[in-house]
């Protein structure tokens, strides 16, 4: 059974490679996804500021302008402002800057990190690519080395199987590669391993092998038959008395009087049956 669950084990592990390739390729993207949202809010309101100088606009036209030009989550953010402030170009940009700025990005992308747990149907590899995503967009301003190890230990407290997150506590990791890494290996191990119980718990004969059936059945029978036999045997079988010779009981319950060597009664002791 171990070399048959070590051999599943090495079947898998370039498909964990390249999984594991996959996923740092996305780790590229993620970050320049990232970098854009970032700079999203800076370079709209740059390109507004731009136009907004080069028309001559006012306050109050800049309101406008700025509340006619948002569209879908960005125009509910206008919601916020009072209806007295709504022409108050300063209100307008700091409801923005509240509802997408960096500040509230790195807020919501921490609270998510904390509460962040293994969906009933997602991989290991898709829960490292949504906590290294977060990780970025919470941690933007700390080192790499900081994020890397926060990015680790919010991985190992998100995953759902708990022999696989005690495996990862207990093994010496440096990042969320290398955790992600382990933790594939180990969730085929254990794969591998409850597959051969189940398959040992289950094994049966089946007519598959008709000699080994025919077999049983013969021994069945042989066995069968002599358990008829013996009960057979028990019910024929009559007790016999060693002192009177009779049938029906055994000699210490014997009702017939002693007899000596030399052939007469002898008298019961008192209390002798």
């Amino acid at each position: 059974m171990k070399a048959n669950i070590v051999s599943v084990v090495n079947t898998k592990i370039d498909v964990i490679a390249d999984k594991v390739d996959k996923n740092e390729e996305r780790r590229g993207e993620i970050t320049l996804e990232i970098g854009k949202l970032k700079e999203a809010m800076k370079v709209y309101k740059t390109q507004f500021s731009i136009v907004a100088n080069g028309n001559g606009w006012d306050p109050v036209t800049k309101a406008r302008q700025l509340a006619a030009s948002l569209r879908a989550e960005a125009a509910d953010a206008l919601r916020t402002v009072p209806e007295e402030e709504q022409l108050n170009f300063e209100a307008l940009t700091e409801a923005l800057e509240l509802s997408f700025g960096e500040k509230c990005l790195k807020d919501f992308s921490r609270l998510q990190l904390k509460s962040r747990q293994q969906r009933q149907s997602e991989t290991l590899q898709d829960l490292a690519t949504d906590v290294e995503r977060l990780s970025h967009l919470a941690f933007a301003d700390c080192p790499a080395d900081v994020r890397d190890n926060l990015a680790l230990q919010y991985f190992i407290d998100g995953v759902k199987d708990p022999e696989i997150q005690k495996a990862l506590r207990l093994a010496e990791l440096k990042d969320l590669k290398s955790a992600l890494v382990y933790g594939l290996k180990y969730e085929a191990a254990q794969q591998a391993s409850r597959r051969d119980r189940h398959l040992v718990r289950g094994a049966e004969i089946t007519n598959s092998d008709p000699g080994m059936a025919d077999t049983l059945k013969e021994i069945r029978d042989i066995l069968l038959s002599l358990n008829v036999e013996y009960n057979r045997n028990a019910q024929k079988t009559k007790v016999t008395c060693w002192r009177c010779g009779a049938e029906g009981h055994v000699q210490r319950n014997c009702q017939a009087p002693k007899i000596n060597e030399l052939g007469t009664h002898l008298e019961p002791k008192h209390g002798e049956n």
